[in-house]
């Protein structure tokens, strides 16, 4: 497995990346050690039938999982350890993409929660305000560095090493955001060596699981929801900045699609909303009435 990681390490995948890989090759082959059998490649391929054929698994879960485990059967393959690859021939399933809409009421509460009498509610309440202020990705944000932020500018630097696209970008932020990542700084212990913006409460990386469960267990069930993810913030900063008329290819290069294709997602479920505020407020709707009459 090590051995693997350092090979995408040197392909030049992001840390997140290298976490995910981590995380799913492993956790297959914990509930499933019998699958390591490079003399029998059958036990591997009824493994990963029945890891990928579980009950009522979403398509894009199925598409991960998927995916991570052929990449690391095609390493072993190339490397000689194993005949063939079991994950060859599965193919993919179509996943409609999930974009969660909140309202501009819920991320108010939202950002009210955190406690900012301690550092992990400083923590929190900062990489909130910069999560939807920017629409950042959160591997991307878990990633940043002290450095990576300049307050007097207001801005914050994606470095292409840790961007998704490899390709670096500047991203402006509020005065509101920059308060809240000061107080972050300040409140962080002197002893601490990490040049992470973001660590957790011992000074180490603050992984996107970690970051996942904190909104899940502490802050989606005080707001009545039965979850919310780092990437809802992102989803939930696309859909407002289109809704308080951002430019879509200016909401493109901020939020780092490298075509127009993935934005348009956003600016379709925009529309809607013009849509249903039209059917609700039509002047000529209200005007005439309701009542059809055929003739």
């Amino acid at each position: 497995m090590e051995a693997f990681l350092l090979f995408k390490k040197a392909d030049g995948l992001a840390v997140g990346t290298i976490d995910d890989y981590r995380y799913h090759v492993t956790r297959f082959f914990g509930l499933y050690p019998d699958a390591w059998n490079p003399s029998d490649l059958s036990r591997a391929r009824v493994a990963v039938l029945s890891y990928l054929g579980q009950d009522d698994i979403a398509p894009a879960t199925f598409n991960i999982r998927r995916k991570y485990l052929k990449a690391f059967f095609s390493w072993l393959v190339d490397e000689g350890a194993y005949t063939g690859n079991p994950v060859e021939g599965i193919r993919a399933r179509k996943a409609e993409p999930r974009i969660v809409q909140h309202s501009a009421e819920t991320l108010a509460n939202l950002l009210k929660l955190p406690d900012k009498s301690t550092y992990c509610g400083r923590r929190d309440y900062a990489l909130i305000c910069l999560s939807i202020d920017t629409a950042i990705r959160p591997s991307e944000a878990l990633a940043l560095t002290v450095d990576d932020v300049n307050l007097k500018e207001m801005t914050v630097l994606v470095r292409a090493s840790i961007a998704k696209t490899r390709k670096s970008r500047t991203l402006p932020f509020s005065i509101e955001t920059a308060k809240a990542i000061q107080g972050l700084i300040t409140a962080r212990p002197r002893e601490w060596e990490t040049p992470l913006l973001f660590a957790n409460y011992e000074g180490d990386r603050l992984t996107i699981s970690g970051w996942r469960q904190r909104l899940k267990k502490v802050y989606a069930p005080k707001l009545g929801l039965k979850r919310l993810s780092p990437y809802d913030l992102r989803h939930d900063a696309a859909l407002h900045f289109l809704r308080n008329g951002m430019n879509p290819f200016a909401l493109q290069t901020i939020m780092g699609h490298t075509t127009l294709d993935m934005t348009k997602r956003y600016i379709a479920l925009a529309e809607s909303d013009i849509r249903e505020a039209h059917d609700m407020a039509s002047p000529v709707k209200k005007l005439l009435g309701s009542k059809k009459r055929v003739r």
